[in-house]
C-alpha cells in the first residue's frame, strides 16, 4: 500500500515545494532552515529521511532517526524518533498520515529495530496529535509546555 524510499539530492525541489506550503510551513518553519537539517540527517548514519509514496504517488515525508544518537542523554537505548508530514494538500485530512505513519512504526517495533518510537508534535497541531493517536501512540507525562511527548512501544514491553 505504501512505499518508503530514502531521500536523494534529486528529491529535494519536491520536499521544498512541500514545505513552503501553509499547511506544513505552519509545523515545519521555514523551508531553507527545514532543508538544512533534512540534509544534515541525509549526511548521518542514524537517521532515514524518506518519501512516502502512496498507489505510487509521492504524497509526503518521514523522518525516523536514533533517538540516542540525536540527543544524547534524552532517551533510552532503543529508541527511535519520528516527524512526518503530507505535502500533496489533496491528500491532507484521508487518513493517510496515520495510515503510513502506523505501517512504518508497526514495522521498525516488530522488526526489533526499536523499542520505543518517540515523537514531539506541538501541542496546538490537533492533526498531528490525532494522527500519532490513530497510529497507536499515547501521551507521556506531560511536564505542560508546547510541546505534547508521545510514544509508541513494542507490543510486550
Amino acid at each position: 500500500m505504501f512505499t518508503f524510499t530514502p531521500l536523494r539530492p534529486a528529491d529535494l525541489p519536491r520536499l521544498r515545494l512541500w514545505l513552503a506550503m501553509p499547511h506544513v510551513r505552519a509545523w515545519w518553519g521555514d523551508p531553507d532552515t527545514a532543508i538544512r537539517e533534512i540534509r544534515r540527517l541525509m549526511a548521518s548514519d542514524w537517521a532515514e529521511p524518506m518519501l512516502v509514496a502512496w498507489q505510487g504517488r509521492q504524497i509526503g515525508y518521514l523522518q525516523a532517526y536514533d533517538a540516542v544518537s540525536a540527543a544524547p542523554g534524552g532517551a533510552e537505548p532503543g529508541s527511535f524518533g519520528i516527524d512526518l508530514f503530507i505535502g500533496e494538500p489533496s491528500y491532507v485530512g484521508k487518513g493517510l498520515g496515520t495510515a503510513f505513519l502506523g505501517a512504518y512504526t508497526d514495522r521498525l517495533l516488530k522488526g526489533g529495530r526499536a523499542a520505543r518510537i518517540l515523537a514531539r508534535p506541538a501541542r496546538s497541531n490537533h492533526r498531528a496529535v490525532r494522527c500519532l493517536e490513530g497510529a497507536g501512540f499515547h501521551r507521556l507525562d506531560d511536564p505542560g509546555g508546547p510541546i505534547l511527548p508521545m510514544a509508541k512501544d513494542r507490543p510486550g514491553l
